[in-house]
């Protein structure tokens, strides 16, 4: 029975180790549901994009061809000051299936941003935000990164005066805000981290060859050869 019994014990270490990089594993997302602006949305809690100030304009699907690339959405407001004068923003989150993918296409979008210049940079949080002055139109543009997913807030205007940049800060924090409570809730799950092949088929091989031994060390199974 001590030999069963150790050898179970060892078993259990041996698969406690490997199962150990699942507990400290970072949170993913694994679903879009409500990580976007909402014409439903409760007046009380998400006041900002509520009419008679903003109308919902449509929403629809976004597509990439980019490593790791799962799902993409997106929906549009706009804000009537007179005829053919308007200020609209568009809400993009994109679904990547780990943190390195969506990190990457964060990084290669910013980076295309800077090499092109021509533009104002607006400091915000944990985000990378510019204003391009094209004249008649201004546009406002942030882009964060938030675990495997990527947002994107874009404010235009057309034939006024306003600037974008207090509604481009506001939204984007708006966004990102928006994100991050959902991430404390059901929205996330244990990334599940690589780990090695040749380390668990070691750390098994390891775990039989001793259980072997102490199995024919006991007692009971230690019989003479015969003859």
């Amino acid at each position: 029975m001590l030999s069963r019994s150790l050898a179970g014990v060892l078993l259990v270490l041996v698969l406690t180790g490997l199962m150990l990089p699942l507990a400290t594993a970072e949170g993913l997302f694994v679903s879009l549901d409500g990580l976007l602006p909402s014409k439903n949305d409760d007046p009380a809690t998400y006041p900002v994009l509520q009419e008679p100030q903003w109308y919902y304009a449509n929403s629809w699907d976004e597509n990439l061809i980019e490593p790791g690339f799962l799902e993409g959405r997106a929906v549009g407001y706009y804000k009537r000051y007179f005829a053919h004068s308007d200020m609209s923003v568009e809400f993009y989150v994109y679904l990547f299936s780990n943190v390195s993918s969506a990190e990457a296409y964060y990084s290669k979008e910013v980076d295309h941003i800077r090499s092109e210049g021509g533009y104002t940079e607006v400091s915000i949080a944990n985000a990378c935000a510019v204003i391009y002055d094209y004249g008649t139109q201004q546009i406002g543009v942030s882009w964060g990164a938030i675990s495997n997913l990527v947002f994107k807030v874009a404010v235009y205007t057309a034939n006024i005066v306003e600037d974008p940049t207090d509604q481009l800060v506001s939204f984007t924090f708006l966004e990102r805000s928006r994100i991050l409570e959902k991430s404390q809730g059901t929205g996330t799950i244990p990334e599940i981290p690589e780990f090695p092949s040749i380390s668990v088929i070691v750390l098994l091989m390891i775990a039989a060859i001793a259980t072997a031994k102490i199995w024919r060390r006991s007692p009971q199974h230690n019989y003479p050869l015969l003859e």
